[in-house]
């Protein structure tokens, strides 16, 4: 895929993937922690991929509102689906609490995280339901914001390196990236970013 996408021309790529970085262009080392999720002792990235894996049938019930939330915000598509897996499992972690199915980060009688893409209520006001296109796209909203922040602190890096640390940003803020390769680190699983950005990798060799 990395070959072929080296002959795409510039505008027909930037079509595809919209104003960040496509996702087979960002770098990944696979998972860490998190590759033990699933029961898994494989390589780092063989881990990562049946992580993705696992989640296919799941996740690929959602490509038609991915793809839609996607192109509203103007971003890679498969860039949600691997924070759709990462964060909820494409819906398979998801639980009810007051009432109400579709959350995630449970604890205590307490949970936090909203939707396929967990949108934490401690901080933002969770808004649509929890597969909806409208909380798709406000989940991307704060991947663009957390990319634009990382863009803003580490000017001379690549588009590929900001759309990674936004990714990573997600997770833990953008305070908490200080250096490129180090970004992961006390992240959960210490492998948010490399993880997430595996799996989408993997969602888009699928077709997804």
């Amino acid at each position: 895929m990395k070959l072929f996408s080296a002959f795409i021309p510039a505008t027909l790529a930037a079509r595809e993937c919209g104003d960040y970085a496509c996702i087979e262009s960002i770098e990944t080392v696979g998972c860490l922690d998190t590759c033990y999720e699933d029961d898994c002792h494989g390589t780092q990235m063989y881990c990562c991929g049946e992580l993705a894996q696992n989640d296919w049938d799941a996740i690929i019930k959602f490509q038609s509102v991915t793809k839609a939330a996607a192109e509203a915000k103007n971003i890679d598509h498969n860039i949600l689906a691997a924070i759709m897996s990462r964060e909820s499992r494409a819906g398979r972690k998801l639980e009810s609490w007051n009432g109400e199915y579709g959350w995630g980060k449970c604890k205590n009688g307490s949970c936090d995280g909203w939707g396929l893409m967990q949108v934490d209520r401690r901080f933002h006001q969770p808004v649509g339901a929890w597969d909806s296109q409208e909380h798709l796209e406000q989940a991307t909203q704060i991947i663009i914001d957390q990319i634009n922040c990382i863009s803003r602190k580490f000017d001379r890096w690549t588009l590929p390196m900001k759309t990674k640390g936004g990714i990573c940003a997600y997770n833990r803020g953008c305070s908490h990236v200080q250096n490129y390769d180090g970004m992961d680190i006390g992240t959960d699983g210490n492998d948010y970013a490399n993880d997430s950005v595996c799996r989408g990798q993997w969602f888009k060799n699928r077709g997804f």
